[in-house]
């Protein structure tokens, strides 16, 4: 009896010392980075949990957006404009407007006619424009408030100019407008300049379509989004 219970406490010491040595050659996972990892300021994890942001010229084709038009909320479905011509891409309203190729001696770009309802109307609409003949902001201004600048040429009338505008691209806002016999046309010129190279966006349309073509005017002036740099 003596002699079993020997074993049986050789045994258990054995048990014990096979125990202790496990524990000490696979000592817990440290939850702190490693030398590397704090160099890099990130965590072990990081880089698998990373998404990278897509480009500009990953843009989906169509968007459904909210909106509010004349004091009520509606979904409106919008195209991606995206012509190789202009340095940025930008959405407009696909049921509201209709884009045409702007080419004139001045420059080049995008017409987008408002077009309620599938009629064209001529009298509103949005350009996007580069013109040759400015390679900066100083000669864009020169363009647009010169003896022979747009807005002499369309007999347009400066109302006010700021340089506080809300969409981070733009550099300067004219305001304008035209009365005529008829009724009173009314718009905007928002310059914006990239790679040192001038650009307008230009809105124009009766005075009383404020109220519907606003909105959709301002979905193409928020969603201008520059092409990377190759």
């Amino acid at each position: 009896m003596k002699l079993s219970r020997f074993v049986a406490l050789l045994l258990v010491g054995a048990m014990l010392s096979a125990l202790s040595a496990c524990v000490k050659t696979n000592p817990p996972v440290s939850s702190n980075p490693s030398p590397a990892d704090q160099a890099s300021g990130q965590s072990p994890n990081a880089a698998s949990a990373t998404v990278p942001s897509p480009s500009p010229e990953e843009r989906p084709d169509t968007r459904i957006m909210p909106i509010n038009v004349e004091g009520r909320a509606t979904e409106v479905e919008l195209k991606l404009l995206d012509q190789s011509t202009l340095p940025f891409t930008t959405y407009f309203p696909s049921q509201d407007f209709v884009s045409q190729p702007l080419t004139t001696q001045a420059g080049s770009g995008v017409r987008l006619y408002f077009s309620p309802g599938g009629k064209k109307n001529a009298k509103a609409y949005i350009d996007l424009f580069i013109p040759d003949q400015a390679s900066n902001l100083e000669e864009m201004q020169d363009l647009i408030l010169g003896d022979r600048g747009l807005l002499v040429t369309n007999r347009w009338e400066l109302v006010d100019r700021t340089d506080i505008v809300s969409y981070p691209w733009v550099k300067e806002k004219l305001i304008y407008q035209q009365a005529t016999s008829q009724e009173t046309i009314v718009g905007a010129i928002y310059t914006g300049e990239y790679k040192g190279k001038a650009f307008y966006m230009l809105t124009h349309y009766p005075e009383k379509y404020s109220d519907r073509f606003s909105p959709r005017s301002t979905i193409v002036l928020e969603n201008v989004q520059f092409r990377e740099e190759k």
